[in-house]
């Protein structure tokens, strides 16, 4: 009796499981949820009961339901059974409500428009995806799922921001952006509308801003460290919206219960303007807006006549955008033209301040104390806390999280965005097959696991930290499926970890619940990136001579296949089931399937085995403070021209050497390395390799010389030479890297040559 009963028990948490991961997919997660048997189905009886202030909520859902299953759920002004009731309930939190269902009747409870908005997205998230289509559905029934939720937001401020000023984007597709936050429950669109590469605002004051300085001449072709030297399309480039569109963009949001927060940058990432008004300058001379990426050292001057233009600029902007907070950027501001500027210099000495870092805290303060005066608060990214903080001044934290810490033990508010994880402008999968990003590498788990708040902060101090944000910076995304292709899933992770309570957040099951949030993507016809499904390779032991790994993919659905003899992927390749363990060089080809389909890219990985697999050098020339990275060098992963993680940046004007320890004595007969040629960032090829032996560590001899014959090119590519000589008994290997000497820079500056490194191989 008892094996039955366990194997019934069994069944029934299995049957529940089974259940749960089939019909409730919400994401973000509720903070409490009970699943009950059953279901409440929609048919032509169903009526529609809205209290008062909800009514436009209930006709857009019944408006949606009709599109999409082809018949009108009638409204009904008393409560009855067999009906969908939007109700008020004052007891409920400002963003907070409920929803309950059984068969009788489907009740969503929230006190304002915005908890009664988060209850209506999480009934649609209960239907069938077909409630996003756009035409009518070949679905014949429509149910829900009994269950009672009680939901609230964690945090308040749930952003996603869009740079627009680097590639523009229409209004219709803007909207199409702000509908997929509102799925998600975001509140706060950030939208980068100013910097150097395009003003993107009309501003009646000053019409040359749109005239001159929403269009540059041409744009950079390729990452900026791609071509040397670089190269640049020839093609016009440019848009801006008016003050209408822009108007019809805040009254869409504030539909979907988000707040559209601007951005206008300043001092720095000003050419655009600058080039429509030079006398905003230091130099007060003709510059063109800006034709490719980075920091450029005409900034804003800090002349009476600016802030009197700045001050123009933000009456219009606050006249448009009736956010409580305007967001004035703050971060990456060159002071060289300060430094140079008389204006600027008497500024400093009239006001007492002592150096640049405190005359840009002036004119942060000097802005912040004018949107005071309009009622609005300002913005700013960490920056804005070097020379002295505004004081009522809120602190985006972007460059980690330090300074969201400083900002908030001053008792200032804080919106974490650490680049970490909340650029959504990095890498989410192998970068060598993916489209070109800016580099990093964060992957939806990664963005999952981020905190916000500090484990070393107290409840006061927590209460600082208002919320995160993730950003999307679009250097290199040029189309708008190129933005949905960077932020979606990625977005879905970060609305968990900004809704959801810490204590219920459970990667395995989001994962799972991701499987349904794809249906609804592709029904929303987004172009979501799909390294959900496919396999990643993770070394977990190097050691000499041995190496083992994990394959692991995101969804839960599939079986991965892999291979060992560098051929493709298929349903007769070995099944993985747990970690592998190889001895010698080789190149893994690894595929999810569901069934007998075919899911994500196919992953191909080549790893590294040989004598110091696993070993950091005894001693390094120069002197690594954090040794630790070294360990990159022989961590049996080879890196890719993309991939910059892999490879150890070693700097100087002299030669570099490594020295590794074999443990014993042994024979040894060939080093390899792998070495990056990047030009662009002043990375070549070193002017030869020594190769010294040693048993004893003190004595070493030179055992082999390679000499260089590699040509200074413009050209990207990994070398990988291998320098043998006869066998030889050593303990220690040092290898030697003969400095490269000067090289020219993509500026035409002279530098020190750069040393790029990844596996080192002793056998």
């Amino acid at each position: 009796m008892n094996k039955i009963a366990a194997v019934f028990s069994f069944l029934l948490c299995f049957s529940l499981a089974l259940y749960a991961g089939d019909q409730i997919n919400i994401i973000p997660y509720p903070q409490k949820m009970d699943i009950k048997p059953g279901h409440f189905k929609i048919n032509s009886g169903t009526t529609v009961f809205a209290d008062s202030g909800f009514e436009k909520l209930a006709s857009g859902f019944q408006t949606r339901f009709k599109l999409v299953s082809g018949f009108q759920l009638s409204k009904n002004d008393e409560i009855c059974t067999q009906q969908i009731r939007f109700e008020k309930a004052n007891n409920l939190s400002e963003e907070g409500y409920s929803l309950s269902a059984d068969s009788k009747n489907i009740v969503l409870k929230a006190s304002t428009q915005a908890g009664m908005f988060y209850a209506l997205q999480t009934l649609y998230q209960l239907m069938p995806v077909d409630i996003y289509g756009k035409e009518l559905s070949e679905r014949k029934k429509w149910t829900v799922p009994c269950v009672e939720i009680e939901d609230v937001p964690r945090f308040a401020y749930r952003g996603l921001h869009l740079d627009v000023s680097r590639h523009f984007f229409t209004v219709d597709e803007i909207k199409r952006y702000l509908d997929a936050m509102a799925i998600h429950k975001l509140n706060r669109f950030h939208w980068h509308l100013t910097d150097d590469q395009g003003w993107r605002i009309e501003i009646k004051k000053y019409p040359n801003l749109t005239k001159t300085g929403s269009h540059r001449i041409e744009t950079l072709v390729g990452h900026y460290y791609e071509n040397f030297p670089q190269r640049y399309d020839d093609d016009a480039y440019g848009g801006y919206y008016t003050q209408d569109e822009a108007r019809e963009i805040v009254r869409y949001a504030a539909e979907r219960n988000i707040t559209v927060i601007p951005e206008i940058e300043m001092p720095g990432h000003a050419s655009a303007t600058i080039a429509s008004y030079p006398f905003l300058s230091c130099t007060r001379q003709q510059i063109n807006v800006a034709k490719k990426w980075g920091i450029f050292e005409d900034v804003y001057c800090t002349r009476d006549s600016v802030f009197n233009f700045l001050e123009d600029v933000l009456t219009e902007i606050m006249d448009i955008f009736p956010s409580e907070y305007i967001h004035i950027g703050g971060d990456e501001c060159p002071k060289v033209r300060w430094h140079e500027c008389p204006d600027c210099q008497k500024r400093i000495k009239l006001l007492g301040l002592k150096d640049e870092h405190e005359l840009q805290s002036y004119f942060i303060q000097r802005i912040e104390n004018f949107v005071n005066t309009k009622g609005r608060k300002i913005i700013g990214w960490d920056e804005i806390l070097e020379g002295g903080l505004a004081d009522n001044a809120t602190v985006m934290s972007w460059r980690g999280v330090a300074g969201g810490i400083e900002a908030a033990k001053s008792s200032h508010n804080v919106i974490m965005t650490p680049g970490e994880f909340c650029y959504f402008d990095h890498y989410q999968d192998n970068p060598e097959t993916e489209p070109t990003a800016i580099g990093g590498y964060t992957p939806l788990s990664k963005v999952y696991s981020f905190e916000p708040v500090p484990a070393s902060f107290s409840a006061e101090e927590a209460r600082y930290i208002i919320g995160a944000q993730a950003n999307v910076w679009t250097e290199y995304l040029k189309q708008f499926s190129d933005v949905e292709y960077m932020v979606f899933p990625r977005i879905a992770a970060l609305s968990e970890v900004l809704w959801t309570q810490s204590e219920y957040k459970n990667y395995d099951r989001f994962c799972q619940n991701m499987l349904t949030e794809f249906q609804r993507y592709k029904v929303l016809d987004i172009n979501a990136s799909k390294a959900f499904y496919g396999v990643s390779a993770q070394t977990v032991s190097v050691s000499a001579d041995k190496v083992q790994f994990i394959l692991r993919t995101d969804d839960s659905k599939a079986v991965i296949h892999y291979n060992l003899d560098d051929s493709q992927v298929s349903l007769k390749s070995s099944v993985y089931k747990s970690p592998v363990t190889i001895h010698k060089n080789t190149v893994i080809h690894a595929r999810s399937f569901e069934g007998k389909k075919e899911v994500g890219k196919e992953l191909i990985q080549k790893l590294a085995v040989s004598k110091i697999s696993g070993k950091k050098p005894v001693s390094s020339v120069p002197i690594f403070k954090n040794d630790a990275v070294l360990q990159q060098l022989t961590d049996g992963i080879y890196g890719g021209t993309k991939s910059g993680n892999n490879w150890i940046q070693i700097g100087g004007n002299s030669d570099r050497e490594l020295v590794y320890d074999l443990g014993s004595v042994m024979q040894v007969h060939v080093v390899s390395v792998s070495i990056l040629n990047k030009p662009a960032i002043c990375g070549i090829y070193p002017f030869g390799i020594i190769v010294l032996l040693s048993e004893d560590g003190v004595d070493f001899v030179e055992t082999a010389r390679e000499k260089s014959e590699k040509v200074y090119d413009s050209i990207i590519r990994i070398y990988r030479p291998e320098i043998f000589f006869p066998y030889k008994k050593a303990r220690y290997v040092k290898i030697v890297f003969l400095n490269g000497g000067n090289v020219f820079d993509l500026n035409g500056n002279t530098r020190d040559s750069v040393l790029f490194l990844d596996e080192i191989e002793i056998n």
